[in-house]
């Protein structure tokens, strides 16, 4: 087997089990050269509200100004700090379509969901209908592997409009909010917790937005997880 990133044969050895019960193990499609370019977060490293990497457990800058402009409960957890070698594979994934490097961390962030408090919905960041053109897939859908999710928001974008990875951090932080409930979903919403998923926490206010969608039609707590902050 190759490695999904760098192309080198992955050597892996076995123990007799294997033989046995193949289906308790799991290849691990990336080797460990390459693993290692990207960085854990650790919670006692970091902000308890959005997750950013930091050398303590307070609030970051970000987080104190979006306290005082919000009156709900936000909380975002995420597994890797966005270095360079996670903005490479973010750009090699999303946006030049690879659609097979949904499996360097598929396992690993699938894990990192359930390892969450339970909720009554999971629910991935829908895309919008000129993404889903050019790019083919929902990378939000593609990182959550087998788990089971509930696709009650829907996103709508002008078709002039600019994705928010290609504003600036003032752009999109004016950006509106392009999100609504799915048909028929509103009244389910009501007093239930939900766990929103996304792939990149950059400046939070795709995920405020989202939250906010959810908090307005009655849910009783949103909470959040990224694979990256």
């Amino acid at each position: 087997m190759n490695c999904l990133l760098c192309n080198r044969v992955i050597r892996s050895a076995w123990p007799l089990s294997f033989l046995l019960l193949p289906q308790k193990y799991q290849m691990v499609p990336t080797c460990e050269q390459c693993l290692s370019t990207f960085q854990k977060i650790e919670a006692a490293k970091s902000c308890p509200v959005c997750g950013r990497i930091q050398s303590s457990t307070n609030l970051c800058h970000d987080c104190q100004k979006w306290q005082v402009k919000s009156n709900y409960v936000f909380h975002n957890q995420a597994l890797y700090t966005y270095n360079a070698a996670m903005k490479q594979y973010m750009h090699d994934y999303k946006f030049q379509g690879d659609y097979r490097l949904r499996h360097v961390f598929c396992q690993q962030f699938e894990m990192f969901i359930k390892a969450q408090k339970p909720s009554d919905f999971v629910v991935p960041l829908p895309i919008d209908e000129q993404t889903w053109q050019t790019r083919g897939f929902n990378q939000v859908i593609g990182l959550i592997g087998d788990l089971a999710v509930t696709n009650l928001l829907v996103m709508h974008r002008k078709k002039d409009e600019k994705r928010q990875s290609q504003k600036k951090r003032q752009d999109r932080l004016r950006t509106i909010n392009h999100f609504q409930i799915a048909e028929n979903w509103q009244p389910k919403v009501k007093n239930k917790k939900i766990l929103l998923v996304d792939d990149v926490y950059t400046t939070g206010r795709t995920l405020r937005h989202a939250a906010e969608t959810l908090y307005t039609a009655g849910a009783g707590l949103v909470e959040c997880i990224t694979l990256c902050r």
